[in-house]
C-alpha cells in the first residue's frame, strides 16, 4: 500500500511523507477518522514508508513483505472475540490469515465487516490484557530487518482499561525505532493518559468526487458510481459495498422480470412453462448465497408493487432500469394473493438455506406463482 493508493486525504499523505523522509518520526501516533475515511490504509502506507525507507519500489524484498502482510517488523491488533475455531482467550495473532485476507479484500471495511469476517457479529470483540501482554513480549525483540518497527493498532476505542494500561509504560519508554500507530474513530472513548502521549492526525470524509473516480476506476459503470456515492455519504467502504449491491440489484431485476413475465405467459400459452423451467435451472446454477439475496430482492418487489397497486407511489424507491413496465405488473398485486405471493418466497428461502435442491426449490415456486399472480384479478 503507496501513499498513492490511499483515497482522500492529500494533506495528511503530504504530511506523513514528510515526517518520514525526514526521520523526524513520533513514537506514538493517532489517528482519527470516520468508518470508511481510510484510517487503515492511511497507516498501512505510513508504516511502509517508514519500515522500507520510503522506497517506491513495489518489487523490493521489503514492499514485498508488507503487501503481503507478511513483514516481520510490521505487528497488527484489532478487537477479537472466541469463535468456533478459537475457543478461548482469543488475540489477533490467531486470526491472523482472516487479518490478511481483510486487508487485500476489503482495507476500507467497517469493524462490522470484520466481525461478520470472523463469524462474531453478536459479539463484543476487545483489545484485551492478554493482547498487550503478547505484543510487549514481541516489541522487546530487535527488529528482523534491522530498521524499524510499527505496530498498528486498529479501533483503539476496544482497547479496556488493562490492556491500555500494560502499553502506556510500553510507550512512555519504547524501544528505539518503534512506531506506534494507533486508529479510532471516535477519541472520546479513549483513556486521557493514551490521548495525552500521542500525536493527533484527524482524516476528513473522502468528498463524492474522489469516491466517484475511485468507483469508476474500479470498473463500475457512470450511474452505479454515482447512486453509491449519493448514499455513502463519504464513505468508501460502504460506496464500493453499495456499487457491488446495485450491480448484483441490475442482475435481479433482469432475473425478476424474466421470471415474472413467464408466469403471466403461462395462463395464455402452456410452452412458457419451458421458459420458467430454464429460468429455474439458470437460478440454480449460481450460489446459494445469491439465491436467497434474490429471494429477498424479489419479496420486496412484491411489496413495492402492492404499495403502487394501492396508490402509495410516492413512498415506493424501486424504479426499473429496463423496458420492465413496473406499473402494469403492480396492477396483479394484491391483498388477495401478496400473502400467499411471500409465504411461498419465504418458504423457498428456507429451503435454500436447508441446502434443498435449488433447481426444484425454484421450479415449484415458479409454478406457484402463475397461479398466485391471476389470483386477485380472478376474484
Amino acid at each position: 500500500m503507496l501513499f498513492e493508493d490511499v483515497i482522500g486525504n492529500d494533506p495528511v499523505k503530504k504530511f506523513f511523507q514528510k515526517n518520514s523522509v525526514s526521520g523526524r518520526i513520533p513514537h506514538c501516533q493517532l489517528i482519527v477518522g470516520a468508518e470508511g475515511s481510510g484510517a487503515l490504509p492511511m497507516a498501512l502506507a505510513y508504516a511502509r514508508s517508514v519500515l522500507c525507507n520510503n522506497s517506491k519500489n513495489l518489487s523490493d524484498s521489503c514492499s514485498l513483505k508488507i503487501s503481503e502482510i507478511k513483514h516481520p517488523d510490521l505487528h497488527f491488533i484489532y478487537p477479537v472475540a472466541n469463535n468456533q475455531d478459537v475457543k478461548s482467550k482469543a488475540i489477533s495473532s490467531n486470526f491472523i490469515s482472516s487479518w490478511r485476507e481483510f486487508l487485500h479484500t476489503n482495507p476500507y471495511g467497517s469493524l462490522f465487516d470484520w466481525y461478520s469476517k470472523l463469524g462474531i457479529e453478536n459479539k463484543q470483540g476487545k483489545i484485551g490484557k492478554d493482547e498487550a501482554e503478547n505484543l510487549i513480549s514481541k516489541i522487546s525483540l530487535k527488529p528482523y530487518e534491522g530498521g524499524w518497527k510499527a505496530v498498528i493498532l486498529w479501533m483503539a476505542e476496544k482497547m479496556n482499561a488493562s490492556a491500555t494500561n500494560k502499553l502506556l509504560k510500553l510507550i512512555e519508554e519504547p524501544p528505539e525505532k518503534t512506531l506506534f500507530l494507533f486508529i479510532a474513530e471516535d477519541e472520546s472513548l479513549l483513556m486521557d493518559t493514551l490521548l495525552s502521549r500521542c500525536q493527533k492526525t484527524y482524516l476528513k470524509k473522502i468528498p463524492n468526487s474522489i469516491v466517484l473516480k475511485a468507483l469508476k476506476n474500479k470498473g463500475f459503470s457512470e450511474q452505479v458510481a454515482k447512486n453509491a456515492c449519493l448514499q455513502s455519504n463519504g464513505n468508501y467502504g460502504n460506496a464500493l459495498s453499495l456499487a457491488k449491491g446495485q450491480e448484483n440489484n441490475l442482475r435481479f431485476e433482469e432475473w425478476f422480470k424474466s421470471w415474472v413475465r413467464s408466469a403471466f405467459l403461462v395462463k395464455k400459452n402452456k410452452e412458457a412453462v419451458l421458459d420458467l423451467l430454464h429460468w429455474s435451472k439458470t437460478i440454480a446454477k449460481s450460489g446459494r448465497e445469491t439465491q436467497k439475496r434474490f429471494i429477498d430482492y424479489s419479496l420486496e418487489l412484491f411489496r413495492q408493487a402492492l404499495m403502487v397497486n394501492y396508490g402509495l407511489k410516492k413512498i415506493t424507491y424501486f424504479s426499473p432500469s429496463s423496458d420492465f413496465n413496473f406499473e402494469s405488473f403492480s396492477n396483479f398485486i394484491e391483498g388477495a394473493n401478496i400473502e400467499e405471493i411471500s409465504d411461498e418466497l419465504e418458504k423457498a428461502y428456507l429451503q435454500v438455506q436447508s441446502n434443498g435442491n435449488p433447481n426444484m426449490i425454484f421450479t415449484d415456486l415458479s409454478l406457484k406463482l402463475t397461479r398466485l399472480i391471476h389470483k386477485a384479478k380472478n376474484n
